[in-house]
């Protein structure tokens, strides 16, 4: 018996990790994409029957089960699909090694009932141990009934209750905090995935992220023979910002710079801080002409844009571009950095805050 409970224990959190690697990289709640919930749904569904299949085992040849907890994870974890495909395929398996008889209909019943409340108490507001205590609590109270309906002899029920009553709630409370610990680590992967994706400070993508995007950018634009245009931003005399204010002034220019960008760009734009204050953008399917307005639309909006800064101090900055764009003028793609890069510093040459097209 004891070896059972073990094994069930073991299952859970097996599926448990499973489930959290395999939507580590975008998570599944209610209002996930429904291809992901219908996965969750399954996924809980194949739990379900796993504890079926390696039930416990008590004297006068009871058994019972933990199938219960993986209704409550997917009502918590994809909402009424994913909660409704878990108590199908449970339900279905059920049957399939049992019968239609009583102790079917009940559990099937059981699992209704606990789908309906349980996916209500996800949607409540209130906190999440409390749902899922209440759940838990659900749980216990049904599979209590259906024994005490389906089992005559009342010494072997009380028996049955209390030890499924304990059993059940120390699993229920360990599988909680096994959880919490697993989303703990999943959100600190996603965290740190994103942080080597992302530029700390303006939350633009950082040069690394830059290469990715403009990689996969030349490759579309050869293969589907379109024009793509890169600008090379650089803030004008930016030192003198941060040897007159400091450094922590010179941060809040750049992530104004930034959020600037990301409001001027469109939303295929791929917009990038390359490293201090020299920031990019890529802009796809974009002629010269197109890009070089782009670009003194920019120009102008950073020009008459007030910066205002910790101290109330208000300071305004100019920025230079560099544009270059394949197939013209550039028509070896690979050249389109370099490229825009001579333009930026041409830019800076002959007097700054000024846009300068390769040619």
């Amino acid at each position: 018996m004891l070896k059972d409970l073990l094994a069930n224990v073991g299952m859970l959190v097996s599926f448990i990790s499973i489930y959290f690697q395999l939507f580590r990289n975008v998570g599944v709640n209610s209002k996930s994409p429904i291809k992901y919930r219908i996965l969750s749904g399954g996924i809980m569904g194949l739990l379900g029957v796993t504890l079926i299949l390696f039930r416990v085992e008590l004297p006068n040849n009871v058994v019972f089960d933990f199938r219960n907890l993986a209704v409550i994870l997917a009502a918590f974890n994809g909402g009424w699909v994913s909660t409704i495909i878990s108590i199908l395929i449970i339900s279905a398996f059920r049957i399939m090694i049992n019968g239609l008889n009583n102790s079917s209909i009940a559990a099937i019943l059981i699992l209704i009932i606990l789908g309906f409340v349980t996916c209500i108490m996800e949607r409540s507001k209130i906190i999440n141990h409390l749902k899922w205590f209440f759940s838990v609590v659900v749980s216990v109270i049904l599979s209590c009934i259906a024994f005490i309906l389906l089992i005559k002899d009342i010494a072997l029920r009380n028996q049955i209750i209390w030890f499924y009553f304990i059993a059940s709630s120390a699993i229920a409370f360990l599988l909680y905090y096994y959880i919490l610990y697993a989303e703990t680590l999943i959100d600190s992967y996603r965290r740190y995935k994103q942080a080597s994706k992302k530029d700390f400070l303006t939350g633009l993508n950082n040069v690394r992220q830059f290469d990715n995007l403009y990689n996969e950018v030349i490759e579309n634009a050869i293969s589907r023979q379109e024009m793509v245009s890169l600008l090379f931003i650089d803030i004008d005399f930016f030192k003198k910002v941060n040897d007159s204010y400091g450094h922590k002034e010179g941060d809040l220019v750049l992530k104004s710079l930034g959020a600037l960008l990301k409001r001027m760009c469109r939303s295929e734009d791929i917009v990038s801080r390359n490293g201090g204050e020299e920031f990019s953008v890529i802009l796809t399917n974009c002629p010269p002409t197109r890009a070089v307005e782009i670009a003194e639309r920019i120009r102008k909006t950073v020009e008459a844009t007030i910066i205002e800064l910790s101290n109330n101090l208000k300071i305004n900055i100019t920025v230079s571009i560099g544009v270059s764009s394949y197939p013209d003028p550039v028509n070896d793609i690979e050249m389109l950095i370099e490229k825009a890069d001579e333009a930026l510093y041409e830019a800076k040459r002959t007097g700054r805050n000024k846009v300068v097209l390769y040619k």
